[in-house]
């Protein structure tokens, strides 16, 4: 079970590195009532819900990002949900600005083992402590 739910965020990481994010894939990974917090959550005053929030959220991407990618450096389960520690490299659509973040990303999965809740940290130490492990 384990290297099932790891491998499934791998998979959506290298899915979206690739450029694959349309809503066609949404119902293969996502629950239906897929909960998303990102800091772009706290902007827009509320998660993203659902496979419309997701298509959103996307959108809030690509607006704001001409280039992102996300590189796992370490996966792992914690008791049911995924741990991801991530670098994220982007660069500002109108800014130019390069980025270069260390984020997390915990998940939450359903029964059925689609994602039924992501929440993602800016903070790792954080994400950490929001699984119970040590920062």
């Amino acid at each position: 079970m384990s290297a099932d739910r790891v491998e499934l965020v791998r998979s959506l990481f290298d899915l979206w590195n690739a450029g694959q994010h349309d809503a066609a894939a949404f119902p293969d990974y996502f629950d239906p009532a897929i909960e998303l917090e990102s800091p772009f959550s706290s902007i827009r005053g509320a998660p993203y819900q659902g496979y419309a929030g997701i298509e959103e959220w996307v959108r809030d991407q690509d607006e704001q990002f001409a280039v992102w990618s996300i590189s796992a450096d370490e996966l792992r389960q914690v008791g049911d949900r995924v741990i991801a520690i991530t670098t994220v490299e982007a660069r500002g659509r109108a800014s130019e600005i390069a980025l270069h973040v260390h984020a997390a990303a915990v998940v939450d999965f359903a029964n059925d083992q689609r994602l039924k809740r992501v929440r993602i940290y800016t903070d790792v130490n954080e994400a950490r402590k929001a699984v119970g492990l040590e920062p």
